[in-house]
């Protein structure tokens, strides 16, 4: 694979507790990493639930190997968030990992 095909932006998050003002502490999300990326869309479906359609997609993204992306987290792209439900990382000889990511679900 080349590295042109890695031609979407991305951002990796992860959760972080923050303290505020009053001394209690907010969670939120944090940035891990802006890398590049390949992406494509897996699946796509629709389901009922409380009354209403609710619609997810599955998309996969590949990135250059890191050891620190880990399925608690979530990729932004386009504005929109990802969360990551699996990272398939073939071991220390493959320059990908694999992103398995869901948008539409909460976390």
């Amino acid at each position: 694979m080349s590295a042109g095909k890695l031609d979407q932006r991305i951002r990796i998050e992860q959760r972080s507790r923050v303290e505020d003002e009053g001394g209690g502490a907010v969670e939120g999300w944090a940035l891990l990493a802006e890398v590049w990326a390949e992406q494509w869309p897996v699946s796509g479906r629709e389901r009922a639930e409380a009354q209403q359609v609710q619609a997810s997609a599955m998309v996969r993204f590949r990135i250059r190997r890191r050891t620190d992306v880990s399925a608690d987290m979530r990729v932004i792209w386009l504005s929109r968030a990802h969360n990551i439900r699996h990272v398939a990382d073939a071991g220390p000889r493959e320059p990908f990992v694999i992103l398995d990511c869901e948008a539409g679900v909460a976390l």
